[in-house]
């Protein structure tokens, strides 16, 4: 069977910095999709980055990143669910992307990626609206995940049997 879903999703981070004659305000903002095509999980974001100084002269820069994309084998992902914190109620909504390997999200957080928290963790954040549409998601991801591993299994099964008739 075919899996096919998409989520978008967001992070915000910012960085102040204070000197002597100036204060730096940077903003990044993430906007992004995850897409789920057969056996991969595809990636993609646009990061746009906001620059604010005021010194002795106050201004704004802006600049846009060209959208990225990371292509991942579903093998690679342990799981994903859905997360509302209690402290952030009606707003704290988050999908978590856990890795089989820590290596897995490497080519996301690498140099120009996603910053991690954890390396075996992608946690995106959602908006209220996406709700319904996270638990499809996840709901997705677990079904591809459970026909992978029964495929496996039927071959590993197929592969026994043909032992004990063809010895």
């Amino acid at each position: 069977m075919a899996h096919s879903a998409a989520l978008p999703f967001n992070l915000r981070r910012s960085q102040d910095v204070l000197g002597a004659a100036e204060m730096t305000t940077t903003t990044e903002r993430v906007h992004g999709l995850l897409r789920l095509e057969d056996d991969r999980l595809v990636i993609q974001w646009r990061l746009t980055r906001k620059t604010q100084t005021l010194g002795s002269e106050i201004r704004t820069d802006e600049e846009m990143e060209p959208v990225q994309e990371v292509v991942l084998p579903l093998e690679v992902v342990a799981g994903a669910k859905v997360r509302r914190p209690w402290w952030l109620f009606g707003m704290g909504l988050r999908l978590a992307l856990t890795a089989a390997d820590l290596q897995a999200f490497d080519a996301v957080a690498g140099e120009g990626g996603l910053k991690l928290a954890h390396p075996a963790e992608l946690v995106f954040r959602l908006r209220r609206q996406d709700a319904l549409a996270a638990e499809e998601f996840t709901a997705e991801v677990a079904l591809a995940k459970a026909e992978m591993s029964l495929k496996g299994t039927r071959e590993s099964l197929s592969d026994s049997s043909e032992k004990r008739l063809n010895p």
